[in-house]
């Protein structure tokens, strides 16, 4: 007897639809075709323990099992579940009504010898995937089922054992109480920014006003950034103070991103942090790796071609602290996701592309030793010395860098004395930051973009977004001479004076605003980029 269960595989984020094809005859032997990995192969000992768990049989027979399309590799447990129902309703032990119904199903799942499901990764596209495919409902481990709860369109069914899955397709009306709702995740509870963000906040502070503005001004457009100072600036504690102010993420950024976190297998431990059992992701990813990250960590890849660093940062931060430490290579990687915002790995068996559409924050110290702009006279860096540490970061990648901003030190008189007035919170700043990207994402979606911040502009649409009146064309054309910006640097600075333009909630950008950003890029005000 011929049985077909449904089931999906995640080439990257790119979701595939799995026939599982089992036929039961006489004779007694075991085969699976269709390129399955050892995970696959080793499927039939938990499944055999699994089934006799549960008071079934596993049938000593002929059986062939073929995993379709043939030529796709098929890697991990999650078809454990899938070839256990399809193995059951060819050998008869079913009933006849749950082989019909089984084409209106994705059934993925891991089973444990007692019959337990253990979650799977990718279940959030697979979920979206099936719904776009017209299935009418997916069976998935409770855990990986929660991911989908806020997916409009598709029933889910959240199964604790493979006797729950039997339940469920034997009689899908009596089983509501295992389907997922957003109800299932719990209320979500407005983010108080948790205690990182908490320790973390502009009020504390002290001067660097102009870093303040930047870093808002970098926040409010999704700019990228970069921090050089003397050890002791506060060029962390900036970095880290960012994630105050960003805005939570639109529902359309939070399913490109969570897609993502999913496929790496993180979702469910990233939205646990957010107070509820599942879901998408609300918060921004910051991201933070440390200088002695290897490239494919960085970039992403390995054997399974998992997503990497630049990619779980998606929609938000990736913060390269002493950036001049990184390897070469690594920092190099970063140039053409930057400019696409995407990124390509190319394997053996195929290629993923991931988005990387994040916002680099970086910091650096201006010299080996870190003392050359402090005024401390401590710093004995050769010039060479200095041209040597800075080179690591070549100029291709700092033209990619949106604002530069030189961190001094904080003066002794403002640390133990500090101003009498109120340092803004992070919570004042966040506000203004949120009304420039409503803005943005209001004229972009209005006109049916692809993009949503002013960072990610296309070189196409400048001219449209960015018009400028004759006497402002001098004038940025006078800072454009003066600094000797490239083609890239010239619409770098249309941008961020775009988002001035926006922080201001002004239509039009004005000189003032071209003054502001192009000072963000000045060497004159930024020896670091001499």
């Amino acid at each position: 007897m011929l049985c077909k269960v449904y089931c999906a595989c995640c080439n990257g984020l790119e979701v595939t639809t799995v026939t599982v094809e089992v036929n039961v005859t006489d004779g007694i032997q075991f085969h699976l075709v269709g390129l399955p990995d050892s995970a696959v192969k080793e499927s039939q000992q938990r499944i055999e323990s699994a089934l006799f768990s549960n008071g079934f049989r596993f049938p000593g027979k002929r059986i062939t099992i073929n995993l379709a399309p043939a030529n796709i590799k098929k890697e991990g447990s999650s078809f454990d579940v899938p070839l256990a129902i399809g193995i059951l309703c060819a050998s008869g032990q079913l009933d006849e009504n749950v082989g019909l119904r089984l084409k209106d199903f994705i059934i993925l799942g891991e089973l444990a010898l007692d019959g337990t499901l253990r979650e799977i990764p990718g279940a959030l596209p697979i979920i979206i995937h099936a719904m776009e495919q017209g299935f009418k409902a997916c069976i998935l481990p409770s855990s990986s089922a929660m991911e989908g709860a806020e997916i409009d369109g598709i029933t889910i069914f959240a199964a604790e054992s493979f006797r729950d899955v039997i339940e469920i397709l034997k009689s899908p009306e009596e089983a509501s109480d295992l389907i997922v709702t957003p109800q299932s995740i719990g209320q979500v509870e407005e983010d108080d920014g948790g205690e990182e963000r908490q320790n973390y906040d502009f009020s504390q502070v002290k001067g660097q006003f102009q870093a303040k503005r930047a870093m808002e001004i970098a926040a409010a457009g999704g700019h990228n950034i970069i921090l050089s100072g003397s050890p002791g600036s506060g060029k962390t504690f900036l970095a880290k103070c960012l994630r105050g102010i960003l805005p939570p993420m639109s529902k359309e950024e939070a399913i490109q991103t969570s897609n993502i976190y999913s496929v790496a297998g993180l979702l469910a431990a990233e939205s646990g942090k957010e107070h509820h059992r599942g879901g998408l992701l609300r918060n921004r990813p910051f991201r933070s790796p440390h200088h002695t990250i290897t490239v494919p960590a960085l970039i992403g890849g390995g054997s399974k071609g998992l997503p990497g660093e630049i990619s779980l940062a998606h929609n938000g931060v990736l913060f390269c602290d002493e950036f001049a430490e990184y390897d070469r290579r690594s920092i190099e990687v970063l140039r053409q996701p930057l400019e696409d915002g995407v990124v390509q790995i190319s394997r053996v068996m195929g290629r993923h592309f991931y988005p990387a559409r994040f916002m680099l924050v970086a910091a650096m110290n201006p010299c080996p030793c870190g003392h050359l702009y402090d005024g401390s006279g401590k710093c004995k860096c050769s010039s060479s010395a200095i041209l040597k540490y800075r080179s690591k970061i070549s100029g291709p990648v700092m033209d990619r860098i949106d604002i530069h901003v030189l961190v001094r030190p904080v003066k002794a008189n403002e640390l133990i004395f500090p101003s009498q007035s109120q340092e803004e919170t992070s919570s004042v700043i966040a506000e203004r930051v949120k009304k420039a990207r409503d803005i943005q994402m209001e004229r972009y979606r209005k006109n049916g973009e692809s993009f949503f911040t002013n960072a990610a502009i296309t070189p196409s649409r400048i001219a449209v977004y960015c018009r400028l009146k004759y006497q402002d064309r001098l004038t940025l054309e006078a800072h454009v001479r003066k600094q000797g910006l490239s083609a890239r640097g010239y619409t770098r600075i249309l941008k961020i004076a775009r988002t001035i333009a926006d922080l201001e909630q002004s239509e039009t950008i004005s000189e003032k605003h071209i003054a502001e950003a192009a000072s963000l890029r000045c060497p004159e005000k930024n020896e670091m980029i001499q």
